[in-house]
């Protein structure tokens, strides 16, 4: 979506009769909603409060905040198209501006907010919990990585590749930490692009520890499972559920105990295991439909050797269908591929051991482990709700507009993060206060009753369709239109209207 969409529509106006091409006029159209809703919720919590003490001069932080994070919103993570935006008087006094906002003011502004981000976390977190008073704090933790756009980043490096092939491109890795009931985000970090997970653990959770109320729960995945990362959350009082990698002694378990296993649901069973001692507890869990699901891929890469070894035998073949070879500018390396196929290419038997030999005997299998005993069906539970941090990594990319990141000095990708981390926020306050709908699903073969709200996406381009269109006639303002409400917008306007009101920003308030 171009961040153009909403800074000049222009009023119908026929040339003449049946003709259906518009004169140009100064009348402008910009997403009220997406502002009104940013503004508030970041407003609420007392974001743009605490913004505005760290600049003196100038256009107000706060102000700018809004109109960079409804810029995001629209689709542009780019901070020129922000400022040539923001170049129109209109629309600069539909967010308060009075002066001009150039990209080095957006830049600047940047900056500040990195300078503080600590302290800008801390205050979000403050009004979220004075707000909304959480019954638990439990947090889903993770971390992924974005390439970018332009020269070489001050954060960028070539590391593990996370949504890429191409092992070649540098990229940026970033940290983040979602509250798992309300699936509000609150805290970001972005690292080096060959930080490995755990040391962006190590350095991510004890901030995150003094925010979040003690006793709450960390769940993450396995990069998050080194030995000192997890004693750190038991020493801080909390407590941990991640997923393990699975080891030789687990194989030799799940052969020993056969009749020990725990249904938990229609194709899944159990084999936990508790340490008296700690109450540590670990669960292998067993699963016909992740094993389905190795047996279709082992069989699709069987069929790609066979292939491979068919392409030997007619003499046509890449010795990478067989090898793998480093580039080492330092030297000229020659393979000589020599390959003797060993099963009849048309054996059933021989085809179904192969896929069987491709899967491996823990197919079907993964591990879990608690600091605290847990059902199994509780560990399995808690554990499927961190999917929601990965929608957020999802979201953060495709609608907040981290991919491709646009900045490559250290300090605007962090002042990029931090304003995604806003706009997520807002999004996330307004979804967590939209009353649920319920539907019905089949689920594990039992008829469930689920609460859903709506998606980021969905959120966005709800609130997106609700425009303020400005009548301008020389120069002057004479009428505003609101167009476009839909239910999503339509409920949370009523949400922010029944709210006590509060000192707006946005000149359409």
């Amino acid at each position: 979506m171009s961040s153009f969409k909403y800074s000049a529509v222009k009023q119908t106006v026929l040339t003449e009769e049946r003709t259906k091409v518009p004169l140009p006029n100064d009348n402008i159209s910009i997403p009220y909603g997406l502002s009104k809703s940013v503004e508030h919720y970041l407003g609420s919590v007392g974001v743009l409060v605490l913004a505005d003490t760290f600049k003196e001069r100038g256009v107000p932080l706060s102000r700018v905040i809004v109109a960079v994070c409804t810029c995001i919103l629209m689709g542009s993570n780019s901070m020129q198209r922000c400022a040539d935006w923001l170049s129109d008087a209109n629309v600069r006094k539909e967010f308060g501006i009075e002066k001009k906002v150039s990209q080095r003011t957006i830049n600047r502004a940047l900056e500040i907010v990195v300078d503080h981000a600590g302290g800008l976390m801390v205050r979000a977190w403050k009004g979220l919990s004075e707000r909304y008073r959480f019954d638990d704090t439990d947090t889903n933790v993770d971390g992924s990585a974005v390439v970018f756009n332009g020269p070489m980043s001050e954060l960028g490096r070539i590391g593990h590749p996370r949504d890429f092939k191409d092992q070649s491109r540098p990229q940026v890795e970033f940290m983040v930490a979602q509250l798992q009931r309300s699936k509000i985000p609150f805290f970001i970090r972005p690292y080096e692009g060959n930080t490995a997970d755990v040391t962006q653990y190590r350095d991510s959770l004890p901030d995150i520890f003094d925010m979040i109320r003690t006793g709450s729960w960390i769940v993450m995945d396995n990069g998050g499972a080194a030995g000192d990362v997890l004693d750190s959350i038991v020493e801080r009082g909390n407590k941990y559920l991640t997923r393990v990698r699975m080891n030789t002694s687990d194989d030799l378990r799940i052969l020993e105990n056969r009749e020990e296993w725990e249904y938990v649901e229609d194709g899944t069973c159990c084999l936990s295991h508790t340490f008296t001692s700690s109450g540590r507890t670990t669960y292998i869990f067993f699963s016909v439909d992740n094993r389905r699901r190795s047996y279709n891929a082992a069989e699709r890469r069987v069929r790609k050797m066979i292939d491979a070894a068919r392409s030997y035998d007619d003499g046509k073949f890449k010795a990478s269908d067989f090898v793998t070879v480093k580039k080492n500018v330092a030297a000229d390396v020659n393979i000589e591929v020599s390959v003797q196929t060993k099963f009849d290419y048309d054996d059933p038997d021989m085809f179904e051991w192969m896929v069987l030999e491709t899967m491996g005997v823990r197919s079907g299998h993964f591990k879990l482990e608690s600091s605290e005993q847990l059902t199994p069906s509780e560990a399995l539970g808690k554990y499927r709700a961190r999917s929601s941090v990965e929608h957020l990594i999802h979201s953060l990319k495709r609608v907040t507009g981290l991919k491709p990141l646009r900045v490559w000095k250290r300090s605007s990708i962090h002042g990029s993060m931090m304003l995604a981390l806003f706009s997520e926020m807002a999004m996330a306050m307004a979804r967590y206060e939209l009353e649920p709908r319920t539907e019905t699903k089949m689920k594990s073969g039992k008829m469930t009753i689920e609460e859903t709200r709506p998606s980021t996406e969905s959120m966005v381009w709800s609130l997106s369709q609700l425009t303020v269109c400005r009548i301008v006639n020389r120069g002057c303002v004479k009428e505003a239109v609101y167009s476009n409400w839909n239910r999503i917008s339509s409920e949370v306007m009523n949400n922010i209207r029944s709210n006590m009101p509060q000192k707006g920003v946005f000149a359409g308030g």
